[in-house]
């Protein structure tokens, strides 16, 4: 039950980002076409493709970690002592998860004060941009605990065999 939650989560969030991705192109497209067809610039379109990008990166955060997709230094770590290793691996879940921690809370704290502000060409409460943080925070919290879980789990089960 919990593999298929994480499956429609895991799905539910990259179609969020497809779908963020295509209307980005879709309003790029439609800046470029006015501006040279009509000689005018759509004066929302710059503001959109930077909270579209912000709402990008921050959902695929997380992407990249649960498909191991992050850039890592494994070089030096291959030529460390087995139990060096996976004390790092620790580590290194721990730091995710620290990092999605500040994301969440800080971006929350931010959100407060934005939700009095409106942005000038969309006129769209500035929580709401911050939001994508938040919730790129929470999805990157969630798949830091499962990755880490999983760790876990592995390690339990080649200690019992």
């Amino acid at each position: 039950m919990l593999d298929r939650f994480f499956k429609v989560l895991d799905r539910s969030i990259e179609a969020v980002i497809v779908l963020i991705f295509a209307a980005l192109i879709v309003v790029g497209g439609m800046q470029v076409f006015n501006r040279f067809v009509f000689n005018q610039s759509l004066s929302w379109s710059e503001e959109f493709q930077k909270y579209a990008h912000i709402w990008i990166i921050y959902l695929s955060i997380a992407v990249g970690l649960r498909l191991d997709a992050h850039i890592g230094m494994e070089v030096l770590a291959q030529r460390l002592p087995a139990p060096v290793q996976k004390a790092l691996k620790y580590l290194i879940g721990l730091l995710w998860i620290a990092l999605a921690l500040a994301l969440t809370v800080y971006t929350g704290v931010i959100m407060e004060v934005a939700r009095h502000q409106t942005s000038p060409g969309l006129g769209l409460r500035m929580d709401f941009v911050y939001a994508g943080l938040f919730i790129g925070g929470l999805y990157l919290l969630i798949m830091a605990l499962r990755k880490l879980a999983v760790l876990i789990t592995a390690d339990f089960k080649g200690k019992g065999a």
